[in-house]
């Protein structure tokens, strides 16, 4: 039987992760994080009193917390008690051996957490282990039930951790915690989210956002395409929802306007470049016009989240600042948070995600572990092409492979092909952009590897048209980030 949060789909760090925000969330600061690297066995360790087991009797320390995740462990048929045995046998012995090493502290409570079910049986089993090996020691464990439990009794951890939202029925959590109206006003928010719920990585620029939302209510998501900005959008506006706010999805400023000044708390939504379909370099200049109104509706209780560009917000300041509006604006640079700049880790848990997520077969989970190293290092990586790949090419190719039609060389090969070519999106994006900007694009190509600007613009007043020519430098900017990026020089 299945938990109400799936936490098998977490992978055994972020639950590590998770654990350990909820222990601090349920118990208190002086809970400390170790895990990972020489952790002697210790995922969470305090060493003061706590409220623990029972919330109503203090108990004297040291306390030691540690988490066992198992690959599976509530899938229909999985032999979870098993594993979770032959883990304490196996953690017993490390203790003993961390005894040996004077590397041991004697605690006063240890606990076992895991996402596996725990049957009473077993609890017993686990109990008489532990208590067999070290009698001075209290031993508790904790399963995956009472792990979901702690979750719904601190639902702000849907914030640091927005998996949880696609780690159970996400209709019927938010019909438990949302109103009817607030759910119909956000149905375009809620839509959008779906997609993104199953792979979704926190990643920095995801707290940063968060950061500046709460400071400023106003925050400016840039980066190249397919970098995840409105991935971002979309998972705090639902995270929010589930607190009981609006999401409104915006095309342009009037979309603000029209909702008139309430009690209801609400996040905004504009996507400027890309949108929903095709990318519009014109659509910013809506925005820019009337930042100064905007700006103005927002408060604690309205914020807004726009998937711009850095230009055309400090555009947007420089006239503010000409018509004397711009006292009350923040620094361009307060607001803004770059979504391209993912970490090594950040990238290995997208893939891990994307993965997971499309239930691959054994094969095509080999071909993954082979290549992680090459995707996850190659400057072309981006979450949207990661998903094409896992989801559209790794199938066949692990089939093609395991029945001699690809080698190993060419399979390598496809899966850079995957990973360095452009998306579908991107191509339909070029085929719906206005003739000048199409000329621009090949004039960059034709004009070498890292032409200088001016190269690029003989090229393009040359062979561009002239009755369909547009001032060079309002074409760049409009491209910026999206299909090209300029760098200065360093000469």
């Amino acid at each position: 039987m299945s938990t109400r949060y799936h936490l098998d789909d977490l992978g055994w760090y972020r639950f590590e992760q998770l654990v350990q925000a909820a222990l601090k969330a349920e118990l208190g600061i002086g809970v400390e994080s170790w895990g990972e690297r020489r952790d002697h066995g210790r995922d969470a360790y305090c060493n003061q009193s706590l409220r623990f087991p029972s919330k109503h009797i203090v108990q004297d320390g040291p306390f030691i917390f540690q988490v066992k995740f198992v690959e599976n462990a509530n899938a229909s048929g999985a032999r979870s008690e098993e594993a979770i045995y032959r883990a304490a046998e196996v953690e017993c012995s490390r203790i003993r051996e961390r005894q040996d090493a004077d590397e041991w502290e004697e605690p006063s409570h240890y606990t076992l957490l895991t996402n596996a079910p725990l049957s009473a049986s077993l609890r017993d089993k686990l109990q008489k282990k532990f208590q067999e090996s070290f009698p001075s020691t209290n031993f508790h464990s904790l399963g995956g039930n009472d792990v979901c439990d702690i979750l719904d009794e601190h639902p702000n951890l849907r914030r640091a951790f927005p998996e949880l939202l696609s780690l159970r029925d996400l209709d019927e959590l938010l019909s438990g915690v949302v109103d009817r109206e607030n759910l119909e006003r956000s149905k375009s928010a809620i839509e959008a989210a779906h997609d993104v719920l199953p792979v979704f990585v926190p990643t920095e620029a995801y707290s940063k956002a968060w950061s500046i939302l709460h400071k400023h209510h106003f925050a400016v998501l840039e980066g190249p395409p397919e970098m995840g900005k409105s991935s971002i959008a979309w998972m705090v506006a639902l995270t929010q929802i589930t607190n009981g706010w609006q999401a409104i999805v915006c095309d342009s400023p009037e979309d603000i306007f029209r909702h008139p000044a309430s009690s209801t708390p609400r996040i905004f939504i504009a996507d400027d470049a890309f949108g929903r379909t095709e990318y519009d370099p014109t659509r910013g200049s809506k925005w820019e016009t009337q930042l100064d109104r905007v700006f103005r509706r927002l408060d604690s209780k309205h914020w807004l989240v726009w998937t711009s560009r850095k230009h055309i917000l400090e555009r947007a300041c420089r006239q503010m600042d000409l018509q004397g509006k711009a006292s009350s604006f923040p620094n361009p640079a307060a607001i803004l948070v770059n979504a391209g700049n993912l970490t090594v880790r950040e990238k290995s848990l997208m893939l891990y995600r994307h993965a997971k997520a499309a239930a691959l077969e054994t094969e095509a989970k080999a071909l993954v572990k082979e290549h992680a190293k090459t995707l996850i290092r190659d400057p072309h990586f981006t979450p949207e092409r990661i998903r094409r790949l896992v989801k559209e090419r790794l199938p066949s190719l692990a089939r093609d492979f395991t029945t001699g039609v690809l080698t190993q060389e060419r399979v390598y090969s496809e899966i850079l092909d995957a990973i360095r070519n452009p998306t579908e999106r991107m191509r339909k994006s070029f085929r719906m952009l206005d003739p000048a900007y199409k000329w621009l694009l090949i004039s960059l190509l034709e004009t070498g590897h890292l032409p200088k600007l001016e190269e690029v613009r003989s090229a393009y007043e040359l062979r561009c048209p002239t009755d369909i020519q547009k001032p060079f430098q309002e074409l760049v900017s409009d491209l910026s980030e999206a299909f090209i990026k300029v760098q200065q020089s360093q000469w």
